[in-house]
């Protein structure tokens, strides 16, 4: 008689062989998710910088040789940490720059004697001339990462040479964690900060410190996608013991009244001219996304009010944001274009450039996000929420703004818009009735999630294929002791 199949593949092989080559065959694609997802930082080869790059090898002293290693193998997840730092760097060529990676953001440190505070994670320091050897102090407990040293002010692209954050912002991103700025606003950064070179300035709701290496890929991300000055983290941490589907439960988790005071002071510090956030429903139904759209919806309404906070008021001074977008929004909306073509990135589309960032986040892979356009995912899709500047004529975020390079060469004082008509005739922001109606969402415990379950979240899938896999190996391993049993 002949075998088919299953049939004949088990009685070839053996329930056995079959159940351990499954289980050997599920180890190894998850160790190799595993090993892809952390492995953010490699050292850069000469191959990889070119030919002018000049990368050299350093001697170390004042740490020992394990150590050493650790801050000279060019990766994320090797850390070097310490009470305080005395280390002194040499090499036989003479060092031009010094790029530093830490892993916590150093409250204060020294290069040779000159004191550095701004807490950037990803330092590039060059010396005037080049010298033979120079020395890294921090009398704060930390954590280090990587140095690199060069010979020349050549550096590889990915050697990040961060500003400080925008005096005067054209725009401010509200993204609740790193890699929604590219999966929820899709080409925004890279073609406002990049292709168009204003002054935007990227901000984010939650810190991951305690998820490293988002904060590398975060960083990584925001480089590649054509952003200069640094961005600025968040009060909250997004490690809740269980996932946030309602606005409810994130004001329960989180002090909305923190997170409202320290978005006002953003807004009066960076008085940008356009604020881009997060749907109101959370796009999939996150309710951490949905805090975030909230937290903007109210600080546009008071921001302008020194009465509320009053503390980045008298730091600041105030602020009225001409323009409020949120994704989805579903009055006043427009649809951008990111399958346009940028010069500034060799021709590639919005879409794709922000795809090429979103690759830094090497972490977030495994749950199979992408940039794109599909239900709860669309990037393009956006509404104003407030305006003191007219409805848009056409899909750009900037229509009937003036970029702030141009109003502080004609030294205004206030945003110079295209508008004719005052920003009281033209201001379509929400009536008190339906503010109050928004704000009383967290205190009712209501949440209009319009059908934005959790179960539309592609991570669910992923889990739940995961969690079927492993069951059915059990199942056959279970078959096979009963058998042999018997």
């Amino acid at each position: 008689m002949i075998e088919y199949g299953y049939k004949k593949f088990i009685k070839e092989y053996g329930l056995r062989k079959i159940s351990f080559i499954a289980a050997a065959v599920l180890t190894f694609t998850a160790l190799d998710g595993l090993a892809s997802s952390f492995s953010s930082g490699e050292a850069l080869s000469e191959e990889e910088t070119g030919n002018d790059v000049q990368l050299i090898d350093g001697n170390f002293i004042g740490i020992d040789e394990e150590s050493a290693s650790q801050i000279s193998d060019g990766e994320y997840i090797t850390v070097y940490k310490s009470d305080k730092i005395n280390l002194t760097v040499s090499a036989e060529e003479k060092i031009a720059a010094v790029y530093i990676v830490w892993n916590t953001p150093p409250e204060e440190y020294s290069v040779n004697n000159n004191n550095i505070t701004d807490g950037f994670l990803h330092k590039l320091i060059e010396f005037d001339d080049p010298i033979d050897a120079f020395t890294l102090r921090c009398e704060n407990k930390t954590e280090l990462c990587d140095i690199y040293l060069y010979a020349s002010k050549v550096y590889p692209e990915e050697t990040e040479r961060w500003s400080d954050p925008c005096e005067r912002a054209d725009m401010l991103v509200l993204s609740t964690h790193a890699d929604d700025e590219y999966l929820m606003f899709g080409g925004t950064i890279p073609y406002y900060a990049k292709e168009k070179g204003l002054q935007v300035q990227v901000v984010y709701l939650t810190t991951h410190w305690l998820e490293q290496p988002r904060p590398h890929e975060l960083l990584n991300g925001l480089w590649k996608a054509g952003v200069k000055n640094y961005p600025v983290f968040g009060v909250i941490s997004d490690i809740p013991l269980k996932p946030i589907w309602t606005l409810q439960e994130a004001a329960e988790l989180y002090d909305f009244n923190e997170v409202l005071d320290w978005f006002t002071e953003q807004i009066r510090r960076f008085r940008p001219s356009v604020i881009v956030t997060h749907d109101k429903n959370g796009e999939y139904g996150h309710g951490a996304h949905k805090l975030a759209a909230k937290t903007v919806m109210d600080a546009v309404e008071i921001s302008a009010n020194a009465d509320h906070f009053p503390l980045s008021a008298e730091k600041y001074g105030v602020w009225d944001v001409p323009k409020t977008y949120l994704h989805f929004w579903s009055e006043n909306t427009i649809t951008m274009d990111w399958e346009q073509p940028l010069e500034s990135f060799g021709g590639i589309t919005a879409r794709e450039a922000a795809s090429l960032a979103y690759g830094c986040h090497k972490s977030q892979h495994i749950w199979g996000y992408a940039v794109g356009y599909q239900e709860n995912w669309d990037c393009r899709q956006f509404g104003l929420y407030r305006s003191l500047v007219g409805t848009d004529e056409k899909a750009d975020f900037m229509d009937h703004i003036i970029p702030v390079d141009i109003t502080e060469e004609t030294a205004a004082s206030e945003p110079v818009t295209e508008a004719k008509t005052s920003p009281a005739e033209t201001s379509f922001a929400k009536t008190q009735s339906e503010r109050t109606e928004i704000s009383d969402t967290i205190s009712s415990g209501q949440d209009s999630s319009n059908g934005y379950k959790s179960e539309n979240d592609p991570s669910v899938y992923l889990i739940a294929a995961g969690v079927a896999i492993f069951a059915v190996i059990i199942i056959v391993l279970l078959i096979n002791i009963i058998r042999r049993r018997k």
